[in-house]
């Protein structure tokens, strides 16, 4: 700041000395664009396409809601040879609906993710329709927000068309092309087809084109992932049949053509009580218009010489005994026609056939005493199968949610640039959370599906290692065949290097043209790069063999340059690349002695 000296006096003028620094951006922040249960903040629903930002599951599930309530079917079978326990089979009910955001969502925090963004293009429908068109427009609303540097969209898969497919893969491609600041993850699709070279085949003529290809990479095959099913909501389980000769399912009643919520079935059955239908008749005894209600149930002594009790009301033996008691109609009915003796009643009960309950009331006592026949000792639960509701239980939490693992690598990519950073290949690293890859790849199948002559369109492939666990085994862009862009961790650390020094140089922005400016912008660059450097982001045994930063004029600009406000910058870098063909060479050493 220039100062005018006007009057006598000390006048202090403070002098920047250190030069301005770079601050790394963030380099795994995912833009998940798909369909959810809802779009709330706040109670109030907002606007579709409208990118928000959370920081975990919980968020997701406060704006957005939980996943799609899929329809599972479940089908007790006769025990496997030499087992007593009946088998379990569980199935959709209905082809399932392709509504898969929430699960990859939940896989990303699994997986190490952290904060990103959420696109939602529509909400569920009771027919689901998931389209090109407004996948679309979710895509194009990402384009607003600058943070995001990595592009998914999961349920990409659901399309039927080969076309529509291609043509979103290749609008994510674009948009990164276009921005320069952001990385696309893309699924490859198996649906039909039966063996990885044509899954391979598919994807390089179908799904994607030729541009662009060094903004993306594509990962295969689908996942057994830790998640399960939605079973929350009411009418999700069906209890499809028992193949095992009888009808008797306890609390799962066989169920026709409909559904029957899980959690719904055991508030209803499991009840500590006894339950009894049709009409318990006390011999000798007509009762008429006499009722006793107990905890809102009303029991009817009506004409026939009965009380009549609905098929679903329930009544403990100590509240029966304490009602009649306090009913002094029917106690002076009861002690008239017993003549004081004790008094049986019998009724059938809900639930097998051939057991009976059996209420004794012995007036002679001091206290009006009930008691039950064996059976119902055990508090009522003889009708109930509680070791097949368990078993039933344990087969629908295994039954977990197939996926494909774009949501996964993203958040194998967060935690790799966590702990190591952007340079660090996310490769040969564990999936959390998760089973088994569904395909299982060869060596040979590998090879076709890493390299490809023509195309170049690499493909990554997940893989199960004995003692290792699951892991992603490539880390290929879809440029594989390009030098310069051939691997996924130099593109990004790039795009990393770019955006943060793009970012930390704007201040230059009409600044005077001249060598000060220069010398303050090289500077600031070489102490990034520096940095990098030294955290084995660059390659080099010194700093001048990892990086250079050239800015001046007949350097990098012309006079004319300067006259029409140019300041070029040229940057250049050694980006460590992964090793991915480990050779060791062995021979024989003769003896010398």
């Amino acid at each position: 700041m220039a100062l005018t000296y006007k009057h006598p006096g000390v006048y202090i003028e403070e002098i920047s000395t250190i030069p301005p620094s770079i601050a790394q951006v963030e380099t795994a922040i995912p833009g998940f664009i798909g369909y959810t249960a809802k779009r709330e903040k706040n109670g109030v629903t907002f606007a579709i396409n409208t990118p928000v930002r959370i920081t975990s599951l919980l968020e997701f599930e406060v704006f957005f809601g939980g996943a799609f309530p899929e329809v599972l079917e479940v089908t007790i079978n006769e025990p496997e040879p030499g087992k007593l326990i009946p088998k379990i089979d569980v199935t959709p009910a209905t082809t399932v609906s392709g509504y898969i955001l929430y699960y990859h969502v939940k896989m990303f925090y699994e997986n190490g993710g952290g904060p990103c963004w959420v696109v939602s293009v529509g909400t569920f429908e009771v027919t689901p329709d998931i389209t090109k068109s407004e996948l679309k427009l979710g895509l194009q609303a990402c384009e607003r927000e600058d943070e995001i540097t990595l592009l998914l969209i999961p349920e990409i898969t659901a399309l039927t068309s080969g076309a529509d497919i291609k043509e979103l893969n290749d609008a994510m491609l674009a948009q990164c092309a276009k921005l320069q600041d952001r990385f696309t993850i893309m699924d490859t699709p198996q649906a039909g087809l039966t063996t990885a070279y044509l899954v391979a085949d598919k994807f390089r003529n179908d799904f994607v084109s030729a541009d662009n290809l060094k903004y993306g990479a594509t990962y295969y095959p689908q996942i057994q992932s830790g998640a399960t099913y939605n079973r929350v909501t009411d009418e999700n389980i069906k209890i499809a049949a028992d193949n095992r000769g009888g009808s008797n399912l306890g609390i799962y009643k066989k169920v026709v053509n409909t559904k029957k919520a899980i959690t719904k079935i055991i508030e209803k059955d499991a009840v500590t009580a006894i339950k009894a239908t049709g009409i318990i008749t006390i011999a000798g005894i007509t009762l008429t218009g006499h009722s006793i209600a107990i905890a809102g149930f009303s029991f009817t002594f009506g004409g026939t010489g009965g009380i009549v009790i609905g098929a679903d009301e329930t009544i403990t033996a100590a509240a029966l005994s304490a009602a009649i008691a306090g009913n002094a109609d029917l106690m002076t009915l009861v002690d008239v026609a017993a003549n004081l003796a004790v008094v049986t009643i019998t009724a059938k009960t809900a639930g097998n056939a051939g057991n009976a309950i059996s209420i004794v009331y012995d007036p002679k006592g001091n206290i009006p005493r009930i008691t039950l026949s064996a059976p119902f000792l055990k508090g009522g639960f003889d009708s109930n199968d509680f070791a097949l509701f368990n078993q039933i239980k344990a087969a629908l939490d295994a039954y977990t949610v197939p996926l494909y693992p774009s949501g996964i690598v993203a958040g194998i990519m967060a935690r790799v640039d966590n702990e190591r950073g952007v340079w660090k290949a996310p490769a040969n690293v564990s999936l959390l959370a998760v089973d088994k890859p569904l395909v299982t790849i060869s060596d040979e199948e590998q090879d076709y599906l890493n390299v490809d002559a023509t195309s170049g369109k690499s493909i990554n492939v997940i893989r199960k290692f004995a003692g290792r666990g699951t892991l992603v085994w490539g880390a290929r862009t879809l440029a594989g065949n390009d030098n310069e862009w051939r691997y996924v961790p130099v593109r990004r650390l790039f795009i990393m290097v770019e955006e943060s020094i793009k970012k930390a140089t704007e201040f230059v922005v009409f600044e005077p043209n001249d060598a000060k400016t220069w010398m303050r912008v090289k500077t600031m660059c070489q102490n990034f790069l520096n940095q990098l450097w030294r955290q084995g982001a660059l390659a080099g045994a010194k700093p001048e063999d990892a990086f250079f930063v050239n800015v001046g004029l007949g350097i990098t600009m012309t006079a004319l340059d300067i006259l029409e406000g140019r300041l070029i910058i040229e940057i250049g870098m050694a980006a460590v690349r992964p090793a991915e063909f480990i050779v060791l060479k062995f021979s024989h050493l003769l003896a010398k002695s």
